[in-house]
């Protein structure tokens, strides 16, 4: 993959992300990393990134923090269909699948959902599982949009969430 800048703004990400620094709190930088991070990775599997995309991006795991839960999937869809409105996108349909599908363990055949799913799974693995992407590529992504205590925040939340859902540990996963 040839070197490209890394996106650290975007129009639609910042107004979502700005309207949610007070849920975020002290989170903030963690979650707009992680969001900027994993739009970036699509980019340079896609190449443009839609405005449904970065929509999708801003919203997809912000349940968390608004519905205070990890079974954050469709929480985060509904932020999206309701953003959707707010900034003339006028498919929201799109917007929710890429929300409630970025979790999916099978691939699906939609490109921009595939690519939306395997965005997040390299942030997820800590580029780890990059598919195409080199290391080198996720090392600059990183060094621009640190983790700044992402992966922990995950465990943390999915361990304690767990032990009290021991029937459904991981409720964001899907099929």
């Amino acid at each position: 993959m040839p070197p490209a800048e890394v996106t650290v703004s975007h129009p639609i990400v910042d107004v979502v992300l700005d309207h949610y620094r007070p849920a975020l709190g002290s989170q903030e930088v963690m979650y707009r990393n992680h969001v900027y991070r994993c739009l970036n990775y699509q980019r340079l599997l896609l190449g443009e990134i839609p405005d449904t995309a970065a929509l999708a991006w801003a919203v997809h795991d912000l349940g968390i923090w608004t519905a205070e839960t990890v079974d954050y999937l469709e929480p985060s869809a509904e932020l999206a269909t309701q953003w959707c409105d707010c900034l003339d996108i006028d498919d929201a349909p799109t917007v929710a699948t890429l929300v409630r599908d970025h979790h999916r363990i099978r691939p699906v055949r939609d490109e921009l959902a595939e690519t939306f799913r395997r965005a997040d799974r390299i942030d997820v693995s800590y580029g780890r599982i990059r598919g195409r992407l080199s290391a080198t590529t996720v090392s600059r992504v990183v060094s621009e949009l640190p983790y700044a205590g992402f992966h922990r925040f995950l465990a943390t939340r999915i361990g304690s969430y767990a032990l009290r859902h021991p029937r459904r540990p991981l409720p964001m996963l899907r099929w």
